[in-house]
C-alpha cells in the first residue's frame, strides 16, 4: 500500500480546517412568532450586542399591539425573550432607559435602582374584574386581614392615595387561630405589604400600590455620586404598583424602590406612555 505524502506544514493547516469546518454551528434562520391575537415579531436566533450604540430597534406584542423600542429598554437590554415575554427596565429617580449594556453582568446597585415594568393583555376577560382580584381575598382567604382592604387599617391620604396599612395584631391572631408558631414568617411586618389605592370617578380601583409596611423604617438604599445603592443592610423597601390601561384591555405591574411612592403618578405616566406611545401596529 502507498501513502500520499504531505509535507507537515500543509498537514497541519489540512488538519485544522478539517477541524473548523467540524466545529463550524450552523446559523439558525430568523424565527416568525405569532401570538394567540395575531401579533407577530421575529426572533432573529443569532447573537445579539447590547453595548451596541445606538441601540437598535427591537419588537415586541402585548396582546394584538406590536411596539418598536429600543433595545437598551428591555430588561434584558437585547429584546424580548425567545418565546416573546418580555419586561421594560428604567433607571430610578430618572425613569430613563439604561445605557446600552450597563445590565449585563447585573449588579445590586443596578437592581436596587431599576424600575421594572411588564404589560399583562388580559383578551376575553373584563380588565377590571382581573384588577379587583388583586385586592379581592381568594375563596378560603375571607377572613384574612392581609387579603382585603376592610382588613386593614385605613389612614390618611398620602401623596394622592388612601392607605391601608397591615394590621399586625389581626395578623397574628388570625395565624395563632390557625396554629402557627409566632416564628412563622407570617407574623413579621417583612412578609407583607401596605396597600395604597386611587379610584375613578366611577368608585373602582384603578391603581393599586403595595409597599413595604412603615414598620419597616429603613429603606436599605442610599445615594452615592446621584446614584441610588444598596446600603449594607439586609433587604429593601420597595413598591408593586398594578394599574389599568382600559383602552387597550391591558394591566400594567411595575416594581421598584419604596422611595419612588411619591413618584407613583409619574411613573404610571411614563409606563402607559411607553406602550401607547410606541405601538407601530395592531392586528385587526
Amino acid at each position: 500500500m502507498h501513502l500520499l505524502k504531505l509535507p507537515v506544514a500543509g498537514l497541519l493547516i489540512t488538519l485544522l480546517l478539517g477541524a473548523c469546518a467540524q466545529a463550524e454551528t450552523p446559523r439558525k434562520p430568523p424565527r416568525l412568532l405569532t401570538n394567540d391575537q395575531g401579533c407577530s415579531i421575529t426572533i432573529d436566533n443569532q447573537p445579539i450586542n447590547p453595548y451596541q450604540v445606538p441601540s437598535p430597534v427591537e419588537r415586541a406584542c402585548v396582546g394584538p399591539y406590536q411596539l418598536e423600542l429600543p433595545q437598551n429598554y428591555f430588561s434584558t437590554q437585547m429584546g424580548p425573550e425567545h418565546d416573546g415575554s418580555f419586561s421594560l427596565a428604567l433607571e430610578y429617580p430618572s425613569l430613563q432607559p439604561f445605557k446600552p449594556g450597563e445590565r449585563m453582568n447585573l449588579t445590586v446597585d443596578v437592581s436596587i435602582r431599576t424600575v421594572r415594568l411588564s404589560y399583562m393583555y388580559i383578551g376575553q376577560a373584563d380588565v377590571w374584574d382581573v384588577m379587583q382580584r388583586r385586592y379581592t381575598p381568594r375563596p378560603g382567604r375571607i377572613d384574612d386581614p392581609a387579603a382585603s382592604l376592610e382588613g386593614r387599617v385605613q389612614g390618611d391620604a398620602l401623596h394622592g392615595l388612601v392607605p391601608y396599612y397591615i394590621d399586625m395584631d389581626n395578623v397574628r391572631a388570625y395565624h395563632r387561630a390557625r396554629g402557627l408558631p409566632e416564628t412563622a414568617p407570617v407574623m413579621k411586618p417583612d412578609y407583607h405589604y401596605d396597600w395604597y389605592v386611587s379610584r375613578d370617578d366611577a368608585g373602582r380601583v384603578d391603581q393599586l400600590v403595595r409597599c413595604t409596611p412603615r414598620e419597616i423604617t429603613e429603606s436599605g438604599v442610599e445615594y452615592r455620586d446621584g446614584k441610588m445603592v444598596k446600603k449594607r443592610v439586609i433587604g429593601f423597601a420597595e413598591c408593586q404598583q398594578t394599574f389599568v390601561i382600559e383602552e387597550l384591555n391591558t394591566i400594567v405591574d411595575i416594581k421598584y424602590p419604596r422611595e419612588g411612592l411619591p413618584q407613583w403618578k409619574q411613573i404610571a405616566t411614563r409606563a402607559r406612555a411607553l406602550l401607547i406611545d410606541n405601538i407601530t401596529k395592531e392586528r385587526k
